[in-house]
């Protein structure tokens, strides 16, 4: 144990965070998705809130503010549900309170979400089994790198 670390991140998940470059996609996963079809370099978080491993990487991890869409969630279409997900609001919320510029979730249509998960640098397995928990994160630069 460390003081300080959030315990929602494991070894594992902070490797990849480290080890992912500009650019570099981090998919946080739902329990029903199926991580090991859509990505090689899988590791887990026991967490079931995404939400909450949300507001804790995005302590650690710059999210890409060159591009548009950095935070991307799955449509709805061709979906059962007629409203919007909560989901999509409580990670409104964690953006909103994490982030230092304003970055909103942006819906892809579910054959580029598959495609950007498959090319994602990790995924991220959770326990997380809320209906549209899953979400990608694009990673932005590290402009000042402490050397001390």
């Amino acid at each position: 144990m460390l003081i300080g670390i959030s315990g929602l991140i494991t070894p594992d998940i902070y490797r990849v965070m480290y080890q992912a470059g500009h650019l570099d996609e981090l998919v946080i996963a739902d329990a029903n998705y199926s991580a090991f079809a859509m990505g090689n370099n899988v590791v887990y978080s026991e967490t079931n809130r995404n939400d909450f491993l949300l507001s804790e990487i995005l302590k650690y991890f710059p999210v890409d503010d060159d591009r548009d869409n950095p935070i991307k969630v799955m449509s709805l279409e061709d979906s059962i549900y007629e409203e919007l997900p909560l989901m999509w609001d409580i990670f409104q919320v964690a953006l909103n309170e994490s982030a230092i510029n304003k970055i909103d979730i942006y819906p892809i249509n579910r054959s580029d979400f598959y495609r950007e998960t498959l090319n994602a640098y990790a995924v991220i397995k959770t326990c997380d089994c809320r209906p549209h928990s899953t979400l990608i994160i694009r990673k932005g630069m590290v402009l000042e790198c402490d050397r001390s």
